[in-house]
């Protein structure tokens, strides 16, 4: 078995490239991680009263999935759209490219969310940056403000977000604010985990967060797949889209099949991320004998194609089977022929 570094980075174990007063963000992006093209995953841990600023991506769309704690978030839009809820551990959140949204850590321990992005290098920009980039004469006039406001707390005169920052206390008040908003569905939050699984086998299960039933999504997706002790996600491909898997717990081997031949067969455990490029081939084995794996798998493509090696061979008849094999057609009498993916199958067999 060999490792692969192409397809594989610890995003868990990384130093963060951002630690500030109210937690650090780790980001995997086409500078540390070349193989990617169109994506990028970043971990975003929050300690007990950070925030993460305000902010927006201009060419990206984000979608986030939630790993422990409890979260407010609120997600300003065009025409003054204002939409605050509250986030805990299985749900995803979708914000399209250019919406201002932050992150706020209403827990009493870390909250940590996994971020995708539908670009290899997504681009930031924060409301503190933007504050201080413009002359408090400007900002004044534009609040109808004369009394030079923004002087008081407007200290730096650069552009540069904090990122991160922290409140100084957390009342009671918030508490029972975020309780009022738990309350609230909102088309932008979606229970992955809360919803039955569509796929559900010996093998393993496969919640699915697309377009089909999250309607919001435009160019990313998020699966939850479960797979039971020595359990397989059958070797398949996606035709429109890249994939980007985070292990939350478990241990699993990964084969790519890559164009030209080249394979490669790896090992991966919790906290690290692999990517998969468009429609190259792969499959993914729960090594463990006694206990299952959990994958968060992001796709590039708000309804991602699949299409699995059950379908594929079931697709061609034995004649067509035994020229390209080189072996008698009667072999493939006994090749069960499915309709569809079997998608999920168990091992151990």
């Amino acid at each position: 078995m060999t490792s692969s570094p192409i397809h594989t980075f610890n995003l868990d174990n990384t130093k963060p490239q951002a630690v500030c007063k109210g937690g650090s963000r780790t980001t995997a992006n086409a500078d540390n991680f070349p193989i990617l093209k169109g994506m990028a995953l970043y971990m975003l841990r929050l300690d007990r009263d950070g925030i993460r600023e305000p902010h927006w991506h201009p060419n990206a769309a984000e979608l986030s999935y939630c790993i422990n704690g409890r979260a407010l978030m609120t997600i300003f839009s065009p025409d003054a759209g204002h939409d605050t809820f509250t986030v805990d551990p299985g749900e995803i959140v979708f914000v399209p490219r250019g919406y201002m949204h932050h992150i706020e850590n209403i827990s009493i321990e870390e909250t940590k969310f996994v971020l995708a992005f539908n670009h290899e290098n997504p681009e930031d920009l924060g409301i503190t940056g933007s504050v201080r980039s413009v002359p408090d004469r400007i900002l004044d006039t534009t609040f109808n403000i004369r009394s030079k406001f923004f002087s008081q707390f407007k200290k730096k005169e650069y552009s540069q977000d904090i990122l991160i920052g922290a409140r100084t206390s957390f009342h009671t008040s918030s508490a029972a604010k975020a309780d009022y908003y738990q309350k609230m569905r909102n088309y932008h939050k979606f229970n992955l985990e809360g919803i039955p699984p569509q796929i559900q086998t010996s093998g393993g299960t496969v919640a699915l967060g697309n377009a089909n039933n999250f309607p919001i999504l435009s160019g990313l997706a998020c699966y939850s797949l479960n797979l039971r002790p020595e359990g397989i996600r059958e070797p398949h491909w996606h035709p429109n889209a890249a994939e980007f898997d985070y292990v939350i717990k478990g241990r699993a081997k990964m084969t790519i099949l890559s164009p030209g031949g080249k394979v490669d067969t790896f090992e991966v455990g919790a906290g690290e991320i692999v990517f998969i490029p468009p429609a190259y081939f792969h499959y993914i084995e729960n090594i463990d004998a006694e206990n299952n794996t959990h994958f968060v798998v992001f796709f590039g493509h708000e309804r991602p194609e699949d299409i699995g090696i059950s379908g594929a061979l079931s697709a061609y008849s034995n004649e067509v089977l035994s020229a390209i094999f080189g072996t008698d057609p009667k072999i493939f009498d006994s090749l069960a022929r499915v309709q569809e993916d079997v998608f999920v199958v168990a091992g151990g067999a």
